[in-house]
């Protein structure tokens, strides 16, 4: 079905906004530059951004554009962090991720679009380039978090920041004691899922991702 001309400007904007291409608080290219970016009527500009006004991702200043939001919602879940942590440990962590990121690969595989595919590739790339190093972690993080974004639901996103800010402070040493050959294959079989948006699949790879160390933690 194709696109009513106000959803591809919503979509445009929300998708620079997901990728971190517009940050809070910056302000949004004009109705004019959009109008000749995407093709579109002054009309429908102004509909794509008034609905993302109205859900809280824009918000307009009298003489002064329109702006990505604050994001509160962030801010507010950041600072709940130490509770997470608190008499929490590994084994725990990683089952929270496991029923996470099954949900996030469900959502990104109705979402996802072929600019996310090619950054999720050149991530798994990067990744086979540096599996012997401690930048493979930082790899994975983003690897899982563009999945995230991708999934377009920020409360979701934002609390899967949250795990990953866990696991970093808590067990980044359990991490590498278990091998990053293995979780190469494995992203690769997810990437292949969401490519093929082969939902079965993705399901059943997202959760033996995490299977096999949840597995010899338990040992």
């Amino acid at each position: 079905m194709t696109k009513g001309k106000s959803q591809i400007v919503y979509d445009y904007i929300e998708q620079k906004i997901m990728l971190e291409e517009l940050k809070p608080g910056e302000k949004i290219p004009s109705e004019q530059k959009l109008c000749d970016l995407l093709s579109v009527s002054r009309v429908s500009v102004r509909s794509g951004i008034e609905r993302l006004t109205a859900i809280g991702l824009l918000h307009k200043e009298k003489f002064g554009g329109t702006y990505v939001a604050s994001n509160k919602q962030d801010n507010f879940l950041k600072v709940l962090t130490p509770t997470f942590i608190h008499n929490i440990n590994y084994l725990e962590m990683l089952e929270l991720r496991q029923a996470l990121d099954a949900l996030s690969i469900e959502l990104c595989l109705n979402n996802v679009s072929e600019e996310g595919i090619n950054i999720l590739k050149t991530l798994l790339q990067e990744m086979e380039d540096f599996k012997e190093t401690e930048d493979f972690f930082i790899l994975d993080r983003k690897f899982h978090l563009t999945i995230s974004k991708f999934a377009k639901n920020r409360l979701l996103h934002n609390i899967n920041e949250i795990v990953w800010d866990v696991v970093e402070k808590m067990s980044k040493d359990q991490y590498h004691s278990i091998g990053n050959e293995e979780r190469i294959v494995e992203h690769t079989k997810i990437l292949d899922a969401i490519i093929k948006k082969d939902r079965d699949l993705a399901r059943i790879y997202s959760v033996r991702h995490l299977e096999r160390t949840i597995n010899a933690i338990k040992k």
